[in-house]
């Protein structure tokens, strides 16, 4: 059974939050660049404020955060593609810097956990 503890349900809404305003991003953006750090930098610092086995969902949820905003937003002009369709593709593109920077921000979380100890 898959339960989310009350330390790590915030963390999954504003990784929704930052999904969502990466989304927006991407739609007024003439380029990518800035729209995939946005994503890598809000899942590494979320994934290193979570605990370590949690990072891969919350990169998925920045993931759909970019799905949600692609869902309820009006089209850009000259779009060819529904919303559904559009979003879809966007949050499997997303998840990509999302799950990197999560997984740098774990590593991250983990080396500095361990140089606490020592």
């Amino acid at each position: 059974m898959f339960l989310v503890s009350t330390r790590t349900a915030p963390l999954l809404l504003l990784a929704l939050a930052c999904g969502a305003c990466a989304g927006l991003w991407d739609l007024t953006a003439a380029a990518l660049h800035e729209t995939l750090a946005i994503l890598a930098v809000s899942a590494a610092l979320l994934a290193a404020a979570a605990p370590p086995r949690r990072a891969p969902l919350l990169a998925l949820a920045v993931a759909a955060g970019v799905l949600l905003a692609h869902l309820v937003s009006p089209p850009p002009p000259g779009a060819q593609l529904a919303p559904l369709e559009r979003g879809l593709i966007s949050a499997a593109v997303a998840a990509v810097p999302a799950l990197a920077g999560a997984a740098a921000g774990a590593g991250a979380a983990r080396l500095l956990a361990r140089r606490g100890r020592a």
